[in-house]
């Protein structure tokens, strides 16, 4: 399957394109015969998506996938490289006349660059690209070494899921007789990471970084984009996972 065809499948169960299917749905069955089913349809879509946009609900939804804590120092023994992981880019930014990266790949780099700096350890910068743009593992490697004043061993930039990654990772650095590493990944995605990694014949020692948490007051129940966007990330992950699962990924 094309990645096109994979995103286009995978968005149409994420908001907000799967519900605007529901919605569609729920019109058509307004005008016809079946109008209590479209009510209900509608009533169902209002009350999911508020849900969805709790802060309460989706920092629960993100912490169904936080089945690592965050790295201590004394599991790093044995580590050989830190291999991290892309999490997209802005194209052709005209504040810095290139590509930058999102916030996601930020937060992974600035890990990354912390336990270089605590390791001496050689990094792996992992991301590709649509065709004709720039790769985000190169744009990873270029913020690191002019931002973050971090080298950058190797680049992988033609993966375009998690699993190639992971496979191509590994014939990348089984040539360097590396089976260890630290992999470095926002915590929501350590996860499929990590399994993806395993499988493909890695000791990996996770190194997950941002876990966010509802606000401590009353504000966890106001409904807010932020919250919908952690929301979709936690449904993006788990549909990723089964879709690995099913395909033995």
């Amino acid at each position: 399957m094309s990645l096109i065809v994979s995103k286009i499948i995978s968005s149409s169960l994420l908001i907000p394109l799967n519900f605007m299917i529901l919605l569609l749905i729920a019109w058509f069955l307004l005008g016809s015969r079946f109008k209590k089913a479209g009510r209900a349809l509608l009533m169902l879509c209002i009350v999911v998506m508020t849900a969805l946009s709790l802060p309460v609900v989706s920092t629960g939804l993100l912490q169904t996938l936080y089945q690592e804590p965050a790295l201590s120092f004394n599991e790093i023994k044995g580590a050989q490289a830190i291999v991290v992981l892309g999490g997209g880019a802005y194209r052709n930014q005209a504040d810095f006349g290139a590509g930058a990266l999102s916030a996601s790949s930020l937060e992974r780099v600035r890990y990354a660059a912390f336990l270089h700096q605590k390791t001496g350890l050689p990094i792996q910068t992992s991301g590709g690209a649509w065709e004709g743009e720039e790769a985000v593992a190169d744009i990873m490697k270029r913020e690191l070494e002019t931002l973050f004043h971090t080298p950058v061993k190797w680049v992988l930039n033609r993966p375009a899921t998690t699993a190639e990654e992971a496979q191509q990772s590994r014939e990348l650095l089984a040539g360097e007789g590396i089976n260890t590493i630290l992999l470095v990944t926002n915590a929501f995605h350590m996860l499929r990471a990590k399994t993806s990694y395993e499988r493909a014949g890695f000791n990996v020692i996770a190194a997950p970084t941002v876990f966010p948490v509802a606000p401590p007051n009353l504000l966890k129940y106001v409904p807010t984009a932020e919250a919908l966007w952690q929301s979709n990330r936690a449904l993006h992950e788990w549909i990723g996972i089964a879709w690995y699962w099913f395909r033995g990924a």
